[in-house]
C-alpha cells in the first residue's frame, strides 16, 4: 500500500479496537483505509510530499490507532482519539451533535491533518486536507483531495 519509513510503523491495532473507534465516532472506516492501518499503522511514508492548489504539503507520518495510547509515551499523542480529542469541536459542524464529522489519520507538516471527511455521507467518506489556521468551533475548513484513501496514497511522491 504505502512504504513506510524503517520501523516507524507499529502494530495493527485489533479488530475489536477499530470496531470501538468506529462506534464511538458512529461512522465505517473505508476498507483501504483498514488496510492502511493493518500495514502501515502510524508510519511515516518514504513518499511524503503531494500537491494541493499549487502548494507543496508534506505528510510528516500517518497517525497510529493504539489500544492504549496513555500508556505509549512515545507515539501515544499522535493516536487518532487523542488528537480528534485535541482538536474537537474544530472537526464538528453541529453544535447539537453528539459526534464529530472529520477524522485525522495524517498529520501534515505545520499543523494542517489529512483526514475522512464524512459531512456530506456518514457512509463514504472522501479525504481532506483540514486547515487548521482557518477552521473554528464548528466551521471547519476542508480542502477535498480524493475520493478515497487508495487515490490520496497514489497522489504521494517521493522529494
Amino acid at each position: 500500500m504505502i512504504d513506510c519509513v524503517a520501523d516507524s510503523a507499529l502494530p495493527p491495532p485489533s479488530e475489536a479496537h477499530v470496531a470501538e473507534v468506529q462506534a464511538y465516532y458512529e461512522v465505517k472506516f473505508p476498507a483501504d483505509y483498514l488496510r492502511l492501518l493493518a500495514q502501515s499503522n502510524g508510519c511515516e511514508p518514504t513518499r511524503k510530499y503531494f500537491d494541493l492548489d499549487g502548494n507543496e504539503r508534506v505528510v510528516e507520518r500517518f497517525l497510529p490507532m493504539i489500544e492504549d495510547a496513555k500508556a505509549d509515551e512515545h507515539n501515544g499523542w499522535a493516536d487518532v482519539e487523542v488528537v480528534a480529542s485535541q482538536l474537537d469541536v474544530r472537526l464538528a459542524t453541529d453544535p447539537d451533535a453528539q459526534n464529530i464529522d472529520l477524522i485525522p489519520i495524517a498529520a501534515l507538516f505545520a499543523g494542517d491533518f489529512v483526514v475522512l471527511d464524512y459531512r456530506a455521507n456518514r457512509a463514504i467518506p472522501t479525504v481532506g486536507v483540514w486547515n487548521h489556521e482557518a477552521s473554528t468551533d464548528f466551521a471547519p475548513v476542508v480542502q477535498t483531495v480524493a475520493p478515497t484513501v487508495t487515490e490520496f496514497l497514489g497522489m504521494l511522491r517521493a522529494d
